[in-house]
């Protein structure tokens, strides 16, 4: 049910009309909402909602234009970090690299909060930063050796960095404890570990505001859930006698805006182009099948977390999945690496472009001919006016907004620049080109002219979108696949695909739209 979760003097505390704006941009619009002591509250919205800008203002890292916080029935006031920390408040970022010291050793990284406060018992001795360590990192039951313990954080991997700043903070024993997707960089059994210690610690006392995008996730932890939308709380929900959470319900709440008006008719598709088989993204997740065929834009809707991303990422050669194989037009086709993918037609346009795909300081032409450096080279000579005319075609093809194409990216809208990255592969001869997330970042007439531009490429290929929008998939998809923790949860025309059908399959709940959709 709809609620206002724990508001009152049973709250460990509260956020009251908190506004935030950076320029003309307003990233929260008066947020309200209270979560009892003692308990978990999940806070679910999708990218661009304003969790970030939330959590930081409850840790300390940022200040509300307006609006309060207030914790334990007064109204407090944090400054910096350490501030919110010496009143109780403890925070995990989403990105481990917020948490850690990449320089020092893992001992000092773990005693840190320790050795930064005066007087401290631990000093800089090694011996007693050490065993202070060991201490800290019992918490999430880590046993280190001593090599590890002097080793400088830089040479560990993503989650065992997230291991030592969910130890650091735990082991403070905070009042409030704010975890920002914890378990994005964790494997099934350190999720398991840290789900089963915040358990416990909550039977303690402790409360905990928890930001994840994956609805199991708060299935298994949390006792409320609230929606941030568009800088605004849309709904919160309780858990209904069953013990479960309208999930159909929270999801309108995080997708409600204005649906994409169209009346475009699905285009049916013709041969297949490329054929998935037994493929099983997680090893929990059910093995599917699917036939992506020529003439057709297949859209892969869920949100983040269900595989699309690893799912794009293995057709494409990047990454391995459990199980499964591929055939492209009939043959099989197991690229050991993306450039054999695309020796064969098969292009990715990754999530996120500044990191995956676009070179700093490299002009446009430079970056639209990457791949195909060879066609614009003769021996080890660049062919740069040949690049020039041919990215300047497409660009005047796409509507590209920039000077030429000799310009830098970085002078480029966020939209103009995904543009170029879609233009960067019709300069190839695609005959598969997976899209992930392309819209993200991008305004309102970017994403239809990008929507449009992939609609067109359907004429000579078969295009599978990825994208965690419902009304973007509404807008480009002639067939949506709604995608759940790696396995297929609906399969639907567009003629079928209702918001409410897709809200539905979206909620991971069983469903007579599995019965209804047997089959490829």
């Amino acid at each position: 049910m709809a609620g206002t979760a724990g508001a009152g003097s049973d709250s460990a505390f509260e956020v009251r009309g908190v506004s935030k704006s950076f320029g003309p941009n307003r990233v929260l619009r008066g947020v309200s909402f209270a979560v009892p002591k003692g308990s978990v509250y999940g806070l679910m919205g999708a990218n661009g909602a304003g969790k970030s800008t939330l959590i930081k203002i409850l840790s300390g890292a940022e200040a509300p234009d307006g609006g309060e916080i207030v914790v334990g029935g007064r109204p407090v006031a944090f400054p910096d970090p350490t501030s919110a920390h010496r009143l109780g408040v403890g925070s995990v970022h989403q990105n481990p690299n917020d948490g850690v010291i990449l320089d020092m050793t893992v001992a000092e990284n773990l005693a840190l909060d320790t050795l930064t406060e005066r007087g401290s018992p631990v000093g800089f001795s090694r011996g007693r930063t050490e065993r202070h360590a060991l201490t800290v990192a019992d918490t999430l039951g880590m046993r280190l050796t001593r090599q590890t313990l002097r080793s400088p954080v830089r040479r560990l991997g993503v989650s065992e960095r997230q291991l030592l700043v969910l130890a650091r903070a735990l082991a403070r024993r905070p009042e409030i404890l704010i975890l920002d997707e914890p378990t994005s960089a964790l494997s099934a059994e350190e999720t398991n570990r840290l789900f089963d210690l915040v358990r416990s610690l909550v039977d303690e006392g402790m409360t905990v505001l928890f930001v994840t995008h994956k609805l199991a996730e708060f299935d298994r932890l949390s006792n409320h859930v609230g929606v941030l939308r568009d800088g605004a709380m849309t709904g919160e929900f309780d858990r209904d006698e069953t013990g479960t959470f309208d999930w159909p319900s929270a999801l309108q709440a995080l997708f409600d805006r204005q649906p994409a008006e169209s009346t475009r008719a699905a285009l049916p598709g013709g041969a297949t182009a490329m054929t998935l088989r037994d493929v099983q993204v997680f090893p929990d997740s059910e093995p599917f099948s699917l036939e992506l065929h020529s003439g057709q834009v297949t859209v892969l809707l869920g949100l983040l977390g269900s595989g699309k991303t690893e799912l794009l990422e293995w057709i494409f050669g990047a990454r391995p999945v459990v199980a499964g194989s591929r055939e492209l037009d009939g043959k099989p086709f197991g690229p050991r690496y993306p450039g054999e993918a695309v020796d064969r037609g098969v292009y990715l346009l990754p999530e996120s472009r500044h990191e995956q795909a676009i070179v700093p300081g490299w002009p446009l032409y430079s970056q639209m001919t990457l791949p195909f450096v060879g066609r614009f080279s003769s021996a080890t000579v660049m062919r740069t006016a040949a690049e020039r005319r041919a990215s300047q075609s497409m660009m005047d093809d796409l509507g590209v907004v920039a000077r030429d194409a000799d310009s830098p990216i970085q002078t480029l809208s966020g939209g103009n620049q995904q543009k170029v990255m879609i233009g960067r592969w019709l300069l190839g001869s695609p005959r598969v080109l997976l899209l992930d997330e392309p819209f993200r970042g991008v305004d309102i007439n970017a994403r239809h002219d990008i929507g449009a531009t992939v609609r067109e490429l359907t004429t000579s290929a078969a295009v599978l979108v990825a994208t965690s929008d419902l009304d973007e998939a509404l807008e480009v998809g002639d067939r949506i696949v709604v995608f759940s923790h790696g396995r297929v949860a609906a399969d639907l025309q567009l003629s079928e695909a209702s918001r409410p059908r897709l809200i539905e399959a979206m909620s991971a709940r069983p469903s007579a739209l599995l019965a209804e959709t047997t089959g490829t």
